[in-house]
């Protein structure tokens, strides 16, 4: 059809009328966004965690808690826990959620590892997670409980080369990253243990105490205190080098295990969607209240250091972290299906 002028005028008008709109709308949904993030907290914030009550994860939460009420003293935050099935309970929850920064997810790095582990889950780990910040990094560490007298990690290797597949290890799931660690571990050396599975650290470092199971891969802060108690003992720690708060305790890389460094970090998530003014306050609020020598303090006594990064490089970190752990779980050819 041919636009006369007057016709080809008006239709100019209307798209301009409706790019007018849409520029409000726009301009209205950033000012509500911005005041929401001036508010914010306004209500109660939830934080879930993955892992029961009394494992490293839920004394992180508390820890993250305890350090943003120092900035956010009339805030009512609670930590809930939906422990089971390597954290995706807990995700799915949040993933369900309204994406206004008031339910919030408390996720290990094992959390990159639910999209390689099970073909069917009710959330997608690429698209449904807003990563807010990261609260601390901590070394995975090969600590054996009082059924094994081995003096050192050469008589702890000389006792597994001699009896393959009798020492039990245990992890706080299946997927997680004390069990990933184990598998990587035998991988590298050939050498065979016995994987037991459990909801969270903490049930599992109970029966080891117990003489129930012999050993684990956990991170540090399943294991600080009793190591500090002389109940368990580090034979050799993930990392770079070694942790100040085991000076004694050689790396993995020291005692010639190559390509090894198990190492775990924790972070908050948020649903997808929410609104990045929120995300950037509670990014720059972790930050700000962590890294503190109080926030040192705290999270060292679950061997742990505080990280200071931004969304952009923590969501970063994330899709890296989902690359790699793709790679080296069809390497072991673990599945949960």
């Amino acid at each position: 059809m041919k636009l006369t002028q007057g016709r080809f005028v008006r239709r100019v008008m209307a798209c301009a009328a409706a790019m007018a709109l849409t520029t409000s709308a726009q301009i209205a949904q950033a000012a509500s966004a911005s005041e929401d993030a001036a508010n914010y907290p306004s209500r109660p914030i939830t934080l879930l965690v993955g892992f029961p009550a009394g494992g490293p994860a839920d004394t992180a939460a508390r820890i993250l808690v305890d350090r943003l009420m120092t900035k956010w003293p009339n805030a009512h935050i609670i930590v809930e826990n939906r422990g089971g099935a390597n954290g995706s309970i807990a995700a799915s929850v949040m993933t369900k959620s309204a994406p206004d920064g008031y339910t919030l997810f408390l996720v290990t790095r094992s959390h990159v590892n639910l999209k390689w582990l099970y073909s069917s889950l009710p959330f997608d780990v690429e698209k449904d997670f807003q990563p807010v910040a990261v609260e601390l990094s901590m070394p995975n560490v090969l600590v054996v409980g009082p059924s094994v007298k081995d003096a050192d990690y050469a008589a702890f290797v000389k006792h597994a080369q001699a009896a393959p597949n009798t020492l039990t290890s245990f992890s706080s799931g299946n997927g997680s990253d004390p069990h990933l660690a184990l598998a990587e571990y035998q991988e590298k050396t050939g050498l065979k243990f016995q994987h037991i599975p459990y909801k969270g650290g903490g049930p599992g470092m109970i029966d080891m105490l117990a003489g129930r199971v012999d050993m684990s891969f956990a991170t540090l802060g399943t294991v600080m205190e009793q190591i500090n108690q002389g109940k368990a003992r580090a034979l050799a720690i993930g990392g770079d080098k070694r942790a100040p708060q085991l000076p004694n305790v050689p790396t993995f890389k020291e005692l010639g295990v190559a390509d090894y460094s198990p190492q775990a970090w924790y972070g908050v998530m948020a649903p997808a969607n929410t609104p990045p003014a929120i995300v950037d306050k509670l990014n720059a609020t972790i930050n700000e209240v962590m890294n503190t020598p109080e926030g040192a303090k705290k999270l060292a006594i679950l061997g742990a250091v505080p990280v200071q990064v931004s969304v952009a490089d923590f969501t970063k970190m994330y899709k890296q972290g989902i690359e790699e752990s793709g790679k080296l779980i069809k390497s072991l050819h673990i599945t949960m299906d």
